[in-house]
Parts: C-alpha cells; structure tokens; sequence
C-alpha cells in the first residue's frame, strides 16, 4: 500500500540584516564583522529600556543589529533631556567614552526592542588594534557623525517647521525604508521625543506636522511617518542631509 508523503516545506531563511547607510557595519565585510561580534556577545532590551544613565560609569560598547537608541543630555540638574542623536541598525555606541576614558556624557534609551552585541572595552580596543581596516572605519564613521551634528546646528536658529524638516530629512537618508506609500521612517520616536530632538514644543510640532501633512510631504501614523515628498526640496541645497558617497562609505 502506498501512502501519499506530504512534501516538507524547505525551512524558511532567516531575513538578511539591513544595517543603516553610513553606520559601520554598513562599511565593513560579513568577515570583518563575524569577527567583530565574536570579541562579544548578544545582547537584547525591551523598549523604553535604559540602558546607560548620563554620569555614571563608562559605558558598554554596543554594536547595534536591529532597534533604535536615543541619546539623551540634560544640561542642568533637573532639566528635561534633549535628544542630541539617534542610533539604528549598524551603529556604533559607546565608542566615544572608551577612547576618552570618560563616564557616560549621554544617556542610552531604547525607542524599540534592540538586540545587539556588547563588546568589553579593552577587547574591542584589542581588536582594532589588530584589525586596522576596521579602525579606519570607525574613524570615517565618528568623522560623518561629527559633520552631521554640526550640520544640524545651523537650524538651531531657524523656524520649527524648518527643523523638523531637517531633522525627518536626515532620519529619512539614513533610516527611511521604501514603502509604496513613501519612504517610512520607523524608529519608535513620538512627538515628544521629535521635540526633544529639535528644541520645540509638543503643541509646535503638532502644527509643524500638520501643516506638512496638508501640503502632501507626509503620512502619519502611531510613531511612524511616511515621507510622500521629498523633503530636501525644502531646504537650501546647503543644509540638506545628503547620502554618503561611494567613496566615503569605504
């Protein structure tokens, strides 16, 4: 008697990591980076997690796979934070701290469910020390975060709506996923945190994002935007956020 076999189904492959443009996974080889995570282990947070707290000890170096971190700074006893940078897929934290031998300047909070890989100090130290390329890279990664953040700085001055622009326009570059609805960016950050980003009011970053909503440049939906219209289109050629080029992506 012959029974029928059902085939099995081939199993299902794990999905590609996508690391963010410009970040230094995003510049290194799948070997250099199975050695890099080897010095370390896996890590995850939930959201809402943090994970490091201004002033306190010198903090872990994360390699971060999926997930975004705020990095947050109070400049008075007491003061609400602000928001001086944000990490994604692909980034590196803590590296600052390691080469100044500093506490932590910032705190590290999760806006969604990370994992990464944290590396102990002297290790990571040790690796790039017998890894130069990868040293190199790091150096072009802190170079283009530098630059980014001293871009930014010329909007301090400028309108909310003009900051807010800036500030999706970079997370857009760097961050933005292609949808059929436009570029979305993900990154589990709400009003109050766009706020804290960009030195405005959450009543004034209602209105910004209203009006960009009725002027067709964005979707909204619960802590996600849809860019619809190129943003960049509203700036100076001057301040917009451009992608790295081949060459500076090493």
């Amino acid at each position: 008697m012959l029974v029928a076999v059902k085939p099995m189904s081939a199993p299902a492959r794990p999905k590609p990591v996508v690391y963010s443009r410009g970040s230094l996974l995003s510049r290194l080889t799948p070997d250099q980076i199975r050695d890099l995570f080897a010095v370390g282990h896996p890590v995850t947070y939930p959201a809402d997690h943090t994970i490091v707290r201004q002033g306190r000890n010198l903090p872990p170096l994360l390699l971060l796979r999926s997930g975004f971190i705020k990095a947050m700074r109070r400049a008075l006893r007491g003061s609400h934070p602000a928001i001086v940078d944000v990490y994604g897929p692909g980034d590196v934290l803590g590296a600052e701290a390691m080469y100044a031998s500093k506490f932590a300047h910032v705190d590290f909070v999760t806006t969604q469910d990370v994992t990464a890989y944290l590396v102990p100090q002297h290790q990571f130290l040790e690796h790039l020390n017998r890894h130069p390329a990868v040293m190199r890279q790091l150096m072009v990664t802190f170079a283009h975060r530098v630059r980014q953040r001293e871009a930014a700085l010329a909007y301090s001055r400028h309108e909310v709506r003009e900051r807010l622009i800036a500030f999706l326009n970079r997370q857009q570059v760097f961050y933005g996923v292609k949808t059929d609805c436009g570029d979305l960016i993900d990154m589990g950050l709400n009003r109050c945190d766009i706020g804290a980003a960009i030195g405005a009011s959450d009543a004034a970053v209602d209105d910004a994002l209203r009006r960009l909503r009725e002027d067709g440049h964005i979707k909204t939906g619960y802590k996600k935007i849809w860019i619809t219209r190129r943003l960049s289109e509203e700036l100076s050629p001057e301040l917009r956020t451009e992608p790295p080029s081949p060459e500076a992506l090493g």
